[in-house]
C-alpha cells in the first residue's frame, strides 16, 4: 500500500479520486452497495506511523475524527456541548441516580445485524477491562452499574446521583463481536474499507438510519508532520487537513484556500502560588488581570488562534457563564488594586514595593513556562506579558524549561507563577483543578465554598439547577482568580474546497458534519 500511497502522491486530482473509487470497489465486503453519490474527498492525517485505530485504543487526534464518522454513542453532544440522545431514543431519569436509556430499534451496525442493548453493555464492559488505556475510560468511572433490562433497554446506575451519568454515556459503540478488531464495526455514516497504517478510507454506510451522506468516499492520506501535509495541500493531493498549528494556520488566509477554524479544548492559563506572599491577595491577581493585554498576546503571538476565556469553559457552549468575561486591559484600574493590596514604590526605585514582616520586598518573580513548538509560542507569550507588566513597577523574569522539568516544580511547589497549558474535558467536572484537593491544584487554592459548589455538581440532575451551579463555579473563578485564565487554543480545517456545510467542528470531531457538505 506504500505504492499506492506514492502514486497518490504523483496524480492529479482527477485521477486520485478514480482510483479511491477502485478501492472502495475493491474492499467493499457483504455485497452491499455503497450508498450515496460517487464524490470522493481526500484528508491529510498527522499521525504515527502505525497508529491503531480501534476506537477504544485510537488516541491520534485525526484518526479519532474519522473514527467519529464510523462510530456513534447512546449520548452525544449538540452543538453547545449539551448531552443529547444519539443512539438513545430517549431516558428517564429515577432516584438513586439510575438512568433507563430505551435505544432506536432502527440501527443497524455496518454488517447488516441490529444494534442491540448487549453491544451497549459490551463495549462499556471492554472499556473498563482496557483501564488507562483507553481514552474513555475515565468518564466511565462515573458509572457504577450497568444493565440490560430487554433488547433494546439499557439501565445505567452513576457513580453520584448527577447529570454527569449522561456525560458518562458518550464512548462509542462498536458491534460486542468486533470490540477488539482493528476495523470494529460501527453504526455511524461510514464504515472501515481498508487501512494499511499510511492511508485508510471511509465510505458511507448504506444501513445508516439517517439520511445518506452525500461524500460517498472519505479518504485519508498519512503524513509524518504538518509541514508535509501543507506541501500536499498546496499540490492537490489533498483535498483538506485539520491542524492546531498557529503558524500553519496563516496560509489559511491564501487566496485559494478557505479555513474553517474551532476551539479545542486546551486551555492556556497563568498559575500563581498561592502559598508565596506575593500572589496572596485577590487583589494582586485581580491587578495582573487588568494589567495584562490578553487580546494583543492572542493576535500577535498566538496568531488569533485562540478563544479567549477567563474561566475553564469554552464560550458559546450551554453551560459557559457570559458574566464572568470580567477584565480589559487598564493600567489605571490595575494601579489602583495594587495599592489596595499594599504595593507602592516607597523607595523610588521604579520598581513596587510592599512591607513583609517589616522588611520592604519587592514586587519581583519569575514565569516558568515550556514550548509544545519550534517556534517558541509560550515563551513569547510569557516575555510580552513581562514587557506589560514593567511600566506598573513589576518585575518579571521568563525562565523557559523542558515540560518534564516544569510540572516537577509545580508537583513540588518550587515556582512563582508558570503560564502553561491544560486540556480540559467534555465532561463539566472541574474537581481536579478547582478542589482543594484537586490532582492538578497546582496554584494551592482552598476554599470551602467553591468546594461545596463542585459537590453539587455531583447531587444535581435537573438541567437548569446544574447550569445555575456551573455559573456560580465560573463567577468564583474570575473574581477569585485561583489561575488567571487566558484562552483556549484554536484548531483550523484548511481546505482548497467549499466545507461551509461543516457543523459544531470540535477537537476530535473535526470532521463533524462532512457527510452532508455538498463537495464539488
Amino acid at each position: 500500500m506504500n505504492i499506492i500511497k506514492k502514486s497518490i502522491m504523483r496524480m492529479n486530482k482527477i485521477k486520485k479520486r478514480l482510483l479511491c473509487l477502485f478501492l472502495s470497489a475493491l474492499f467493499v465486503f457483504s455485497g452491499a452497495a455503497a450508498a450515496g453519490n460517487e464524490d470522493v474527498f481526500a484528508i491529510g492525517m498527522v499521525c504515527s506511523a502505525g497508529a491503531t485505530i480501534n476506537p477504544y485504543r485510537c488516541t491520534q487526534r485525526d484518526l479519532i475524527s474519522f473514527n467519529e464518522l464510523v462510530f456513534e454513542s447512546v449520548i452525544d453532544f449538540d452543538d453547545s456541548f449539551k448531552p443529547v440522545g444519539e443512539l438513545a431514543l430517549s431516558w428517564q431519569q429515577e432516584p438513586g441516580g439510575v438512568y433507563t436509556f430505551k435505544l432506536r430499534d432502527n440501527v443497524r451496525f455496518h454488517d447488516g445485524t441490529y444494534l442491540s442493548s448487549n453491544d451497549v453493555l459490551a463495549a462499556y464492559e471492554y472499556i473498563i477491562s482496557l483501564g488507562e488505556a483507553c481514552p474513555y475510560y475515565s468518564r466511565c468511572q462515573y458509572i457504577k452499574k450497568m444493565e440490560v433490562v430487554d433488547l433494546y433497554t439499557v439501565k445505567v446506575t452513576g457513580k453520584y446521583e448527577s447529570l454527569l451519568t449522561l456525560y458518562a454515556m458518550t464512548f462509542p459503540i462498536a458491534h460486542r463481536n468486533t470490540l477488539s478488531q482493528e476495523l470494529a464495526c460501527g453504526t455511524g455514516p461510514y464504515w472501515y474499507i481498508g487501512y494499511d497504517l499510511e492511508w485508510l478510507q471511509i465510505d458511507a454506510n448504506p444501513y445508516w438510519w439517517k439520511k445518506a451522506p452525500t461524500i460517498n468516499t472519505l479518504f485519508g492520506i498519512r503524513y509524518d508532520d504538518t509541514g508535509k501535509a501543507l506541501v500536499a495541500l498546496s499540490m492537490g493531493e489533498i483535498d483538506a487537513l485539520s491542524t492546531r498549528s498557529q503558524n500553519a494556520a496563516l496560509s489559511r488566509l491564501l487566496s485559494d484556500r478557505t479555513g474553517v477554524d474551532y476551539t479545542t479544548l486546551t486551555y492556556e492559563m497563568l498559575i500563581p502560588n498561592l502559598k508565596t506572599t506575593i500572589f496572596e491577595s485577590v487583589y494582586t491577581r485581580q491587578a495582573l488581570m487588568y494589567a495584562i493585554d490578553i487580546t494583543t498576546i492572542a493576535s500577535n503571538i498566538y496568531m488569533g488562534m485562540v478563544t479567549e476565556s477567563e474561566v475553564p469553559v469554552v464560550p458559546g457552549t450551554w453551560l459557559y457563564e457570559t458574566q464572568s468575561a470580567i477584565y480589559f486591559e487598564s493600567q489605571e484600574r490595575a494601579l489602583q488594586l495594587l495599592y489596595q493590596a499594599g504595593w507602592g514604590d516607597y523607595n523610588d526605585d521604579g520598581i513596587l514595593d510592599q512591607v513583609v514582616d517589616g522588611v520592604l520586598e519587592q514586587f519581583e518573580f519569575t514565569i516558568l513556562t515550556y514550548d509544545d513548538d519550534t517556534a517558541g509560542t509560550r515563551t513569547h507569550a510569557a516575555e510580552m506579558i513581562r514587557d506589560q507588566l514593567k511600566p506598573l513597577g513589576i518585575n518579571v523574569t521568563v525562565s523557559t524549561s523542558q515540560k518534564d522539568s516544569v510540572q516537577k516544580k509545580m508537583k513540588n511547589e518550587d515556582f512563582d507563577m508558570v503560564l502553561c497549558a491544560m486540556n480540559m474535558s467534555m465532561l463539566p467536572d472541574l474537581t481536579f483543578i478547582l478542589n482543594s484537593q484537586g490532582r492538578l491544584n497546582y496554584s494551592g487554592y482552598d476554599d470551602t465554598g467553591m468546594n461545596n459548589l463542585l459537590l453539587n455538581v455531583y447531587e444535581t440532575t435537573d438541567e437548569v439547577q446544574f447550569q445555575y451551579i456551573f455559573s456560580q463555579i465560573q463567577m468564583k473563578v474570575a473574581q477569585e482568580l485561583p489561575f488567571l485564565g487566558l484562552f483556549f487554543r484554536k484548531g483550523t480545517i484548511m481546505t482548497t474546497a467549499d466545507l461551509s456545510g461543516l457543523s459544531a467542528v470540535r477537537e476530535n470531531d473535526a470532521l463533524r458534519g462532512i457527510e452532508y457538505v455538498e463537495f464539488h
